[in-house]
């Protein structure tokens, strides 16, 4: 009975260890909120240029959330140069946001600086504020 109750006892240990490190899906999210911004979003932000169109590629590269920032011009639109470049991505357990910071350029047109991001998500829409702005904004919805 004791070497029944102990194999199911190390069994349960096991899986509740195995979950917690990120093995199964659900508790990913739970832990690892980065997971729910995988896919692509697409929108706008707003800085020095003005409207500007914008897609955020999130994925994951190893234990590591990235993404890649890429602007243009929006439809009738010719205030922005095109550009792109990677992002790291991490998540703020006190303030419960999203910060996404640029690091590598992969095309800079020049005069470009990197904009960083930090907001929510709410249902398919991510948005928030530029870092380091008090009035630039973006709203991008998942696709």
């Amino acid at each position: 009975m004791k070497k029944a109750v102990f194999s199911t006892l190390a069994a349960v240990v096991l899986a509740v260890t195995f979950t917690s490190c990120g093995a199964a899906g659900v508790a990913m999210n739970i832990l690892f909120p980065e997971a729910q911004l995988i896919g692509t979003w697409e929108g706008s932000y707003t800085a020095n240029q003005g409207e500007t169109g914008l897609t955020l590629t999130v994925y994951r590269e190893g234990s590591d959330y990235k993404a890649s920032f890429d602007f243009y011009n929006l439809p009738g639109r010719n205030n922005a140069q095109r550009g792109k470049y990677l992002m790291n991505v991490t998540y703020n357990e006190t303030t419960k946001t999203y910060q996404l910071r640029g690091y590598e350029w992969v095309n800079r047109p020049g005069g470009y600086t990197y904009i960083d991001l930090e907001g929510t998500i709410s249902g398919n829409v991510f948005s928030g504020r530029v870092i380091n702005s008090s009035s630039w904004t973006f709203r991008v919805v998942k696709k």
